[in-house]
């Protein structure tokens, strides 16, 4: 009787056990389709969220930033940024009117509706690219929302420098740095010529490419080099530098630093490479949050 009776309680333990085990399993797939169920309905999280595009081939990019508060979009600001200067597009550096227009009437537009299916992308004319640009941009920053991906800044913003400790042949690095919403906005890396000297350029054809002598290298006239001069392709001949400092630019503003910077697709110029990056380092030394 005893053992009979201790079989029915263990039994009783062990259909209680399956369906305690079967609840929790509810309720966490229950879970996980309410988190589901929030992004489809596209509830935003509260918090800061940007996306930034990668440099493009003319040198500029656009970004956005986005503010949510109490579920809602508090403030938007959507900007194409010059990424020499790290200034944003305007009347004194651009001149593309059109363009102008549009990303203010854009930026209004999503402001006052908060809904980018409501936003009217023939109310102006013209930048065709930037309101593709726009309406990609806003879509990532309301999944980021939705997901409650929110942006952390990496750095303190405001402009940061540095200076190589000595000139190598003539010519002496030096790197400006411009950090807004704690993100790598403009990198402008240069050399500069430390004392008056002759020099060297490529010389270029009608095309603007450069003219080759029968020994297949490109041909080359000297100039004068007076002290304070940039370097340029206007009296430096070794154009695979040029090269190398608009490759590293793009490469550093896009990564948002030098930290695990992949750097395999920039190639000659291996000092101006090993330079850029140490002044980047060492400029934004007290930058970081």
């Amino acid at each position: 009787m005893k053992k009979r009776l201790g079989l029915m309680v263990l039994s009783m333990v062990l259909v209680f056990a399956l369906l305690v085990g079967c609840s929790g399993k509810d309720s966490e797939t229950s879970t996980g389709d309410n988190n589901n169920q929030n992004e489809a309905k596209g509830e935003l999280v509260d918090g800061t969220y940007l996306v930034k595009d990668p440099v493009s081939d003319h040198g500029n990019y656009g970004m956005a930033i986005m503010e949510v508060a109490n579920g809602e979009i508090s403030s938007f600001e959507y900007v194409e940024i010059l990424a020499t200067s790290g200034e944003e597009k305007n009347e004194n550096n651009y001149n593309y009117a059109e363009g102008l227009a549009v990303i203010a009437n854009l930026n209004e537009q999503f402001n006052e509706t908060k809904d980018i299916e409501k936003v009217d992308f023939d109310a102006v004319t013209g930048a065709t690219h930037t309101k593709e640009n726009f309406k990609r941009i806003v879509n990532e920053l309301m999944d980021k929302a939705a997901k409650g991906e929110k942006y952390e800044p990496v750095y303190k913003d405001g402009e940061y420098t540095a200076t190589a400790e000595e000139a190598s042949h003539g010519w002496l690095g030096e790197v400006k740095i411009v950090v807004k919403h704690g993100q790598i906005v403009g990198l402008d890396y240069y050399e500069y010529a430390v004392e008056d000297m002759e020099g060297k350029k490529v010389v270029f054809d009608e095309d603007n490419k450069p003219v080759t002598g029968d020994d297949g290298k490109p041909v080359t006239e000297a100039v004068q080099i007076s002290a304070g001069e940039r370097k340029s392709k206007d009296n430096y001949s070794y154009l695979e530098s040029m090269e190398v400092m608009s490759k590293m630019q793009k490469l550093i503003i896009d990564n948002n630093g030098v930290e695990n910077l992949d750097v395999d697709s920039v190639t000659g110029a291996t000092n101006t490479r090993t330079t850029i990056i140490e002044l980047v380092e060492k400029a934004l030394e007290g930058a970081k949050l």
